[in-house]
């Protein structure tokens, strides 16, 4: 009896203890499957958390959400490249296109914007309605004003269904998608003077557009109202939003308008480096150090292996667009970008 009042003791701890490591979601993370990730016709689809997926390859990234309702998109990716994101998203739903949002006027988040409405059978909304389309068929189109107006000038505007029917003035707009609460947050003058940072609040998401990005130091398009504490704000914004599970990881997932899906640790880490490159830069124009001389003294060169490899925003083109920001030199900040 005593022996096996013993074994029935140490089964029982045994089995508490298995019952304590399946719950335990650090052990239960270590024995899970990664999730699956598939490529549709040159897209990668990514599952983010619960029905939000990355859309990768068709320009900048793409998140959509999924339900009963139909199907979200949060940009539209290059021109060229709607065919393929609408085969993404048949992979995981024959539902309807039932929003589309833009979070810049940028070609590689807007310029698909006509393939996938037309892919959707129209626009909806109040213009919409207006030329004789049902108010429940077709897409809901939704960008900030100042976005739809930089989309609409210039050398290759947006016309007809490719311009956003639904646009808003106001810090933040909101409506339910598939069920879910879905936030839109302006971000003025930040990357541009048009960002808005997009919120699925159930699924724990955040969609941030070009105010975040993972492969390059931030694009701080002053021609299209950029700035850089604008940037700084938005990505403090973005760290207010998200809420991590356990010592700085998981919890609310974040997807940037390029590069690898990340967590609260990735922002804080993006933030950080920005804010210490701005400072050095100040630091050094209180000595009246010329641009050249801040150049030569390589304020970047710990961080130029990560974000500094893309010929379109080197450390020295970045270091450029603070020095002449800080100074409030704009014309020459307008003039780093382009080169």
């Amino acid at each position: 009896m005593k022996i096996s009042l013993a074994v029935a003791v140490s089964v029982a701890v045994l089995s508490t203890g298995v019952a304590r490591a399946q719950q335990d979601p650090t052990t239960r993370a270590l024995t899970e499957k990664w999730p699956e990730i598939v490529m549709v016709d040159g897209i990668e689809i990514v599952p983010v958390q619960k029905n939000t997926y990355l859309l990768v390859g068709g320009g900048a990234n793409v998140t959509l959400q999924i339900g009963e309702e139909g199907a979200m998109l949060v940009d539209a990716g290059a021109a060229g490249n709607a065919d393929k994101l609408v085969a993404a998203v048949r992979h995981l739903t024959r539902k309807p296109l039932r929003f589309l949002v833009n979070t810049s006027a940028d070609p590689d988040h807007a310029s698909g914007n006509e393939g996938i409405v037309k892919a959707a059978g129209g626009p909806t909304g109040i213009v919409a309605g207006a030329v004789g389309r049902p108010a429940n068929a077709g897409i809901l189109t939704i960008a900030h004003q100042n976005a739809v107006n930089r989309m609409t000038a210039g050398n290759s505007p947006l016309t007809g269904d490719a311009v956003p029917v639904s646009t808003f003035f106001t810090a933040k707009k909101e409506f339910y998608a598939n069920g879910e609460a879905v936030q839109l947050f302006y971000q003025p003058n930040a990357h541009t003077d048009g960002d808005i940072v997009v919120f699925f609040r159930a699924s724990d998401v955040v969609s941030t557009g070009d105010v975040f990005r993972t492969d390059s130091y931030p694009v701080i398009d002053v021609a299209a109202g950029g700035t850089l504490q604008g940037e700084i704000d938005a990505l403090n914004a973005v760290i207010d939003i998200a809420i991590p599970e356990r010592n700085q990881m998981g919890g609310t997932r974040v997807v940037p308008g390029h590069g690898h899906l990340c967590n609260e640790s990735d922002v804080v880490e993006y933030r950080d480096m920005l804010t210490i490159l701005r400072d050095r830069v100040r630091d050094m124009l209180k000595k009246d150090m010329t641009l050249e001389q801040v150049k030569a003294a390589h304020p970047t060169l710990e961080y130029n292996g990560l974000y500094g490899t893309r010929k379109e925003m080197t450390g020295d083109k970045f270091i450029e667009i603070i020095y002449n920001d800080l100074k409030g030199n704009k014309g020459n900040a307008k003039r780093a970008q382009k080169e």
